[in-house]
C-alpha cells in the first residue's frame, strides 16, 4: 500500500476549524433573519396600537365642544351625546352610544388631560414579546372652537 497518503493530524484540525467559523457565520446570518423581524414587527404593533388611538381621538376630539380628562377621557359632542375613553386591562375602548370599540392594544398606560381647548394624550404601548419593546409619546387633537352668544 505504497503511494496511499492519508491527512495529517494538522490537515484535519485545520479542516474542522474552516468548517466551524464558516457555520458559525452560518448560523448567525440564519438568527439575524429570524430575529430582526421578529423585533421590528413587535415594534410596528406597538406603534400601530398608539397611531391608531391617535386618530380616533384627533377625530372625536375636532368634534368635540367639552372634554375632561383623567384616567379616561369623556367627550361632550354638540348633539349632547359623549364619547368616553377608558382603559381596561391592556385594551383601550371608544365607548360611544352604547358601542364599545377597542382602539388601541396592548396598552400599558393612557392618560388624558384637557388644556385650552386642547386635549393630550399620553400612552405608552407594549406589546407582549421577548424585547421588552415599549412606545410612548403624547399626541393633542384641538377642539372645535367655542361658540360665543
Amino acid at each position: 500500500m505504497k503511494g496511499e497518503r492519508g491527512y495529517t493530524l494538522i490537515e484535519a484540525l485545520i479542516a474542522i476549524a474552516i468548517t466551524g467559523f464558516l457555520v458559525t457565520i452560518i448560523s448567525m446570518a440564519v438568527q439575524q433573519m429570524v430575529v430582526v423581524p421578529e423585533r421590528g414587527d413587535d415594534q410596528i404593533d406597538a406603534i400601530h396600537s398608539m397611531q391608531n388611538a391617535a386618530h380616533w381621538l384627533t377625530l372625536d376630539g375636532q368634534t368635540a365642544e367639552y372634554a375632561s380628562g383623567g384616567s379616561s377621557l369623556t367627550l361632550t359632542l354638540p348633539d349632547e351625546n359623549t364619547i368616553i375613553y377608558t382603559l381596561s386591562g391592556d385594551k383601550l375602548y371608544r365607548i360611544y352610544d352604547s358601542s364599545n370599540r377597542t382602539i388601541a392594544s396592548n396598552v400599558a398606560s393612557a392618560n388624558f388631560t384637557v388644556q385650552s381647548r386642547v386635549i393630550y394624550m399620553t400612552i405608552t404601548t407594549m406589546p407582549d414579546s421577548r424585547w421588552n419593546i415599549s412606545e410612548n409619546y403624547t399626541y393633542r387633537a384641538y377642539m372645535r372652537p367655542a361658540e360665543t352668544d
